[in-house]
């Protein structure tokens, strides 16, 4: 009920004499506040309607009306009601003066009708509209259940909701960040939020912005944080994947070495909605099995929503510990790791690493490099090439076989002693040290071994592009255990 509705009714005859600031007659009523006392603020609540016959009040000078209306606009009140009688003929001047001097909405009441039939018309009127918010917030929850058990997503629930309020309506997680939105807030600055029922683990909010009416959002919003409680716990906390069939088959195929042809990859990449020919963007999110599922979904999925904002395509698959996000299409100047910094801040603990693609060719090298950096915690880039993506990116059959050819005199005996140690000579640079620690052997055995190696090989180790050669040859038949067969 509204201070302008007062006037609506005939029964009530009551008049308007000061209208206030703008928007005062459209505040909501509470409830109903009769006091004679000169100072009622302490039994006064915000948006109370106050009664008065003014019968403490019985004075011409203007600075008490000023002092007893400017208390009431600090709780503030809704509307001052003063009922005409005994006690005063007709308003008080100074009365007057200050609520338009305050802005405060006074009306006049006639002698004839008392104080308890507005009360009751007051009351009558604001259970009738509880009670019909409480009735659409039901049913506005019924409609979101059925929706949810029909299997629609959480975005089209918000959807309904933002739809029913007129405003936005977002998730926002326990620092603020927007997880997912729905309406438009129309330039409207007024905002209100609604917790939604979680556990401990992860605390979600309601946001609703830029609503215009004056309805009390609790009674029908609140049945509704309920199902959008339960979408949650479903979305975050499912043992399944929640990326689509056309993102998995795509991002496998990155993945996976299984002879998949540059024609067959653009043609997974258009089913995903990805434009063969522009640049590429990824981002690798991994955790440690001691961080809850829930939580990692839940900072994925806020990445994904603030990777939108700023690119036209975002994909993603999920696996156990990791989630991949492909991004294309981006919308102004900041770079990819700059956007991404801030969507990790309150999680130190997760590893997330930022690389980049020029063409499709090239992207399973790069996202198959960031994987393999992916394990300390942090924010970072991936480098843009290492030993094993070279390696990876050799089709040759012949130079496997080349570097296989190479390698066979140190298996000869049927050992692999000679091997291991050429290769673990070749990772520690020559330290002796490093080299006898990881493979448990005496200085006086590695020299022997290296003297062999060199005999087998025919190879002086000490010449810097040998040991380069020798390398290459190691990471490529490690790649390429069973040969090609290109």
């Amino acid at each position: 009920m509204r201070v302008s509705d007062l006037m609506e009714d005939p029964d009530l005859k009551i008049a308007l004499r000061v209208q206030g600031t703008p928007g005062r007659l459209a505040r909501p009523i509470t409830w109903c506040a009769p006091t004679e006392h000169m100072d009622p603020t302490p039994f006064l609540s915000v948006n109370a309607l106050v009664l008065t016959n003014g019968m403490g009040l019985n004075v011409k000078d203007y600075r008490i009306w000023e002092a007893y209306v400017e208390r009431l606009m600090e709780v503030p009140v809704a509307g001052l009601v003063f009922g005409l009688g005994a006690a005063h003929r007709e308003l008080p001047s100074g009365l007057v003066e200050a609520c338009e001097a305050q802005g405060l909405p006074l009306l006049e009441l006639p002698p004839e009708v008392p104080f308890v039939l507005v009360m009751r018309h007051v009351e009558q009127v604001i259970a009738t509209e509880r009670y019909e918010e409480l009735r659409s917030g039901w049913e506005l929850a019924d409609e979101c259940t059925r929706l949810a058990a029909d299997g629609r997503s959480l975005a089209t629930v918000l959807e309904r909701v933002a739809s029913f309020v007129q405003a936005r309506v977002t998730v926002v997680d326990d620092v603020g960040f927007e997880l997912i939105g729905a309406g438009d807030a129309g330039g409207g600055t007024a905002r209100t939020t609604l917790r939604i029922p979680s556990g401990e683990s992860q605390r979600f909010r309601l946001m609703i912005e830029g609503i215009k009416s004056t309805v009390v959002l609790q009674p029908i919003l609140g049945p509704v944080a309920a199902v959008i409680a339960m979408q949650l716990s479903y979305t975050l906390g499912s043992r399944s994947p929640l990326h689509s069939r056309e993102a998995a088959r795509f991002m496998e195929a990155l993945y996976e070495d299984r002879g998949t042809t540059p024609a067959q990859l653009k043609r997974l990449a258009v089913d995903t909605g990805f434009d063969p020919e522009e640049t590429w963007g990824s981002v690798l999110i991994g955790a440690s099995k001691d961080i809850p599922r829930l939580k990692l979904r839940a900072i994925a999925w806020r990445a994904r929503v603030g990777l939108e904002t700023n690119f036209g395509i975002v994909r993603f698959m999920e696996e156990k510990g990791l989630t991949t996000l492909l991004v294309q299409q981006k919308r102004g100047s900041l770079g990819l790791l700059g956007m991404v910094r801030g969507f990790f801040n309150d999680a130190p603990e997760l590893a997330v690493v930022v690389t980049e693609a020029s063409t499709l060719s090239e992207l399973p090298l790069a996202l198959n490099l960031a994987r393999r950096h992916v394990g300390k915690p942090g924010v970072r880039t991936a480098p843009l090439a290492d030993l094993t993506g070279i390696v990876q990116g050799l089709p040759s059959a012949g130079l496997v076989a080349m570097s296989q050819r190479l390698l066979a005199p140190l298996t000869s005996d049927g050992g692999s002693a000679l091997r291991e140690t050429l290769a673990s000579y070749l990772r520690h640079s020559g330290s002796s040290r490093e080299i006898c620690d990881e493979l448990f052997i005496h200085r006086n055995t590695l020299s022997y071994r290296l003297r062999k190696i060199e005999a087998a090989l025919g190879l002086d180790l000490s010449n810097g592009e040998v040991r380069a050669t020798c390398l290459l040859a190691l990471s490529i038949v490690a790649a390429h255990p069973q040969g090609t067969h290109a």
